[in-house]
């Protein structure tokens, strides 16, 4: 047993090299191999390890490959599914925004005519505006004035400014029309012109 042979050198030589390379070049065993044990200074500098390692390349992670031509597609499909199940609630939103907006503008319109209304039931409450109302409604006249009556053309005219006030008044933009297109929402009619 106190005898090797040279091959059973050879082989553990060969252990001892993988094995240094393996972990990077240091060596495995406890003992060295000259026998005398060398202590090392600890009062100077140290100097960096006289063996050059080969700087391996540092893995981040791992490596990114381009996407292929189904990622789009797939995108495009979920935002198409997406849209096309959340169109029902959607619509229903939009619908009711809508039917607020125009209940909200007919309050307005009422709300405005009942001032109005208010003001001239004030103003008939007094004897200047009792007169003034039968003068211009009902067409009476004091003892001695002279009354005209005037004609208008036709009924244009006064249908050309009623036309006019409610245009100006119900425009709506190019974004509103085409949302009203898409979720199927009549345009509101113009208040005042209900029968």
């Amino acid at each position: 047993m106190g005898r090797t042979t040279s091959t059973q050198r050879g082989a553990s030589r060969s252990t001892t090299t993988a094995t240094r390379k393996r972990s990077g070049g240091a060596r495995t065993s406890a003992t060295p191999k000259s026998g005398a044990s060398k202590k090392r200074s600890t009062s100077g500098p140290r100097k960096p390890a006289s063996r050059s390692r080969a700087a391996a390349p540092k893995r981040r992670g791992p490596a990114l490959r381009p996407a292929g031509p189904w990622v789009p597609v797939i995108v495009v499909g979920l935002i198409v599914v997406l849209g096309w199940s959340l169109y029902p609630a959607l619509r229903l939103q939009y619908q009711t925004s809508r039917r607020a907006a125009g209940l909200q503008q007919q309050y307005e319109a009422l709300r405005q005519r009942n001032q109005a209304l208010s003001a001239e039931v004030a103003d008939l409450k007094t004897p200047a505006g009792v007169e003034k109302a039968a003068r211009e409604k009902l067409g009476y006249a004091k003892k001695g004035d002279n009354v005209y009556v005037v004609i208008p053309d036709g009924a244009a005219s006064t249908t050309d400014a009623t036309a006019a006030s409610v245009a100006g008044g119900s425009q709506s933009s190019l974004i509103q029309n085409a949302l009203d297109a898409i979720f199927g929402v009549a345009a509101p009619a113009a208040p005042g012109l209900e029968p």
